[in-house]
């Protein structure tokens, strides 16, 4: 049977059903499923960049800032990461890495990059690149209709009032 013959509901639940196993606990380092969703992100930003303040976690989340500060407070109570003022305007927050944190993140790229290589090991190279090319255009579909939904959100939040 073509998948496309297939029921919708039952395509999406095999599907979840297929994704589950990248969520088991035993195939991951459990200390990573601790962590939220945004601050899981919010610490991988911070780990490539280096130093970022509050806007730039705000923006790259797609948070607004009163919700970075609570999850830049978890990560830093956890102590992988640390707070500065800026030295000149005390309203600028950088966040960087604590030592700890960095070993931290060091320790589950080294175990995302194990799984990779288990999957990529065993994909040809035109398979890689079929792989590939089909994750980013699922992404660009999914980011395209993000988009319109972002537009078409705001359009329906602005009211007009007619003047007489």
């Amino acid at each position: 049977m073509n998948i496309k013959d297939k029921p919708l509901e039952e395509i999406i639940f095999q599907f979840v059903d297929q994704c589950k196993l990248l969520f088991f606990p035993e195939q991951w380092n459990p200390t990573f499923l601790d962590y939220s969703k945004n601050e899981a992100f919010a610490l991988f930003l911070i780990y490539r960049k280096g130093q970022v303040n509050m806007t730039e976690i705000a923006d790259y989340l797609s948070v607004p800032l009163n919700t970075v500060t609570g999850i830049v407070s978890r990560l830093e109570k956890r102590e992988v990461i640390q707070r500065e003022r800026d030295k000149n305007d005390k309203r600028i927050v950088y966040v960087t890495m604590s030592s700890s944190g960095k070993q931290f993140v060091k320790e589950q790229l080294k175990e995302l990059e194990h799984y990779f290589q288990m999957v990529v090991s065993k994909l040809s190279d035109e398979e890689l690149d079929n792989m590939i090319h089909i994750i980013n255009k699922v992404f660009d579909i999914l980011k395209d209709n993000t988009l319109v939904e972002k537009e078409q959100r705001s359009i329906k939040k602005v009211k007009r009032i007619t003047i007489e």
